[in-house]
């Protein structure tokens, strides 16, 4: 609890302001927290555009490619699966989608998923050096992150539109409720990423873990193949949170399957109560992983 009172300095016709700092209790902390928020948003979005700035430039500065390293990873997961598909060694209907629009619509979404949750868990790494050398709100952390997660997701993206063209796809209205599924996805994500991240700055286990599991969620998301029409594959892949908003935008911008509607929208609206209840949850655990940090 943060208490301001006014005292009087050597001089007394001079008043002073007093801060004192004392423990939380219980919720108490919570409530701060959530006050704490709302009072330094603006602060908090003006720090976190040179946060992003600055770690953009740092990242790409001595870099050959530069900014075209946001395109080559995607690009060359789907020429590897079209490749195969080419070669018969995979083998997956798609209705009347081509397979290679298919598969690139399916892995642009996929890497914005993964951009999202590896953006959040790297928030704590590039800013370990200032936290306990400077007070700022560290929900800039967060903005930040997310800030990062569309960079490194919407130019991959933007892709899929000289492609619809090269494929002669017509355009129609349902093309228009794509953004949507691409903003639950990343809104997913960060959730996702955000929930271990106190932790995660403590053990680099966590980070690592991660990592290995989004490597097998590739292939446990319908990414590059269709979602199964019946049996228990499709209930195993349904309980997956990727599947409903990524098979909904592929679905509204490529067709070749039926939108989960009803699935996307109850991800949308845990990722929102998960993302806001995380961010509380980080502001306040915040102290306590700093001081763990520097002992």
């Amino acid at each position: 609890m943060t208490m301001t009172k006014t005292t009087q300095g050597p001089n007394p016709s001079i008043d002073l302001p007093v801060r004192i700092i004392t423990p939380h209790s219980g919720m108490e902390a919570f409530v701060d927290a959530i006050s704490s928020i709302f009072r330094n948003f603006s602060r908090s979005r003006d720090l976190a555009w040179r946060l992003l700035v600055r770690d953009t430039r740092a990242t790409y500065r001595q870099s050959l490619l530069g900014y075209v390293w946001l395109l080559l990873p995607p690009l060359a997961t789907v020429f590897v699966w079209v490749f195969l598909s080419k070669q018969d060694l995979v083998h997956t209907n798609t209705g009347h989608v081509p397979y290679p629009l298919f598969v690139m619509t399916g892995t642009m979404l996929w890497t914005a998923f993964n951009s999202s949750v590896m953006a959040m868990q790297g928030l704590m790494g590039q800013a370990r050096g200032s936290l306990s050398k400077v007070n700022f709100p560290h929900e800039a952390l967060i903005m930040a992150a997310f800030g990062k997660s569309l960079l490194d997701s919407v130019p991959p993206v933007m892709l899929l539109v000289p492609a619809l063209l090269l494929y002669g796809s017509a355009f129609n209205l349902e093309m228009l409720l794509f953004p949507v599924g691409f903003l639950v996805i990343i809104l997913m994500g960060s959730a996702l990423g955000l929930i271990f991240v106190p932790i995660g700055a403590l053990y680099g286990d966590v980070g690592r873990t991660i990592q290995f599991a989004l490597r097998f969620g590739f292939f446990l998301t319908p990414v590059v193949y269709a979602l199964p029409k019946s049996g228990l594959t499709r209930t195993l892949m349904l309980c997956n949170p990727v599947t409903a908003p990524l098979v909904s935008s592929r679905a509204w911008l490529v067709g070749g399957e039926a939108p989960l509607v009803t699935e996307m929208i109850l991800v949308c609206v845990a990722s929102l109560l998960i993302l806001g209840s995380a961010t509380v949850a980080f502001k306040v655990a915040m102290p306590y992983v700093i001081e763990r940090m520097n002992s």
